[in-house]
């Protein structure tokens, strides 16, 4: 069964032909996302480590899942394998990220923070938790509970229009 999008009554729709590109959602939320990591970097991150952000992201997923392989984090965290690659090489080259080969699948490598990647991440965990929830608590508990349920709902339609987008591209650049 294929994922359908839902669609708000008639009257609630957005125009697809009219829709202002300062309008696009991908727009307002990239920049709300910039804005963010650009503070979780400069207030939390950087004071603490000499890790980027996206080291520390990779840093927290292997802390939550314990021991896996790129791939993995690959769909996790929703980044590019090769991106994945180039920010844990920093990683195990300081020894924060330890590698060993896979004895399940030999062309793969299982990756796990190290104690000392334990302890660094740690640090800035404890930095940024008191901004996260600064920024949580801007909100009342009613709206983080409909900011968490759009979020899903967003992540579903987002899903389903992926399933869809050939039949989306065919009705928006019909051949002759």
């Amino acid at each position: 069964m294929k994922p359908s999008v839902p669609t708000p009554p008639a009257d609630e729709s957005v125009c697809s032909q009219t829709l202002p590109l300062d309008e696009f959602l991908t727009f307002k939320l990239v920049a709300l996302a910039n804005a963010l990591q650009t503070q979780v970097t400069r207030h939390y991150v950087a004071p603490v480590t000499a890790v980027g952000l996206t080291e520390w992201r990779l840093m927290g997923l292997l802390q939550q899942h314990g021991e896996t392989h790129a791939g993995a984090l690959a769909r996790i965290s929703l980044m590019d394998k090769a991106q994945i690659s180039r920010s844990l090489q920093p990683l195990i080259d300081r020894g924060w990220v330890l590698r060993r080969a896979d004895p399940l699948h030999a062309r793969r490598h299982l990756l796990s923070l190290s104690e000392e990647g334990h302890s660094n991440f740690d640090r800035v965990l404890q930095q940024a938790r008191p901004f996260q929830a600064a920024l949580l608590n801007a909100l009342t508990q009613q709206e983080r509970q409909a900011l968490a349920a759009i979020m899903t709902k967003l992540t579903q339609a987002a899903e389903a229009i992926d399933a869809q987008a050939p039949q989306l591209r065919k009705a928006a650049f019909p051949t002759n």
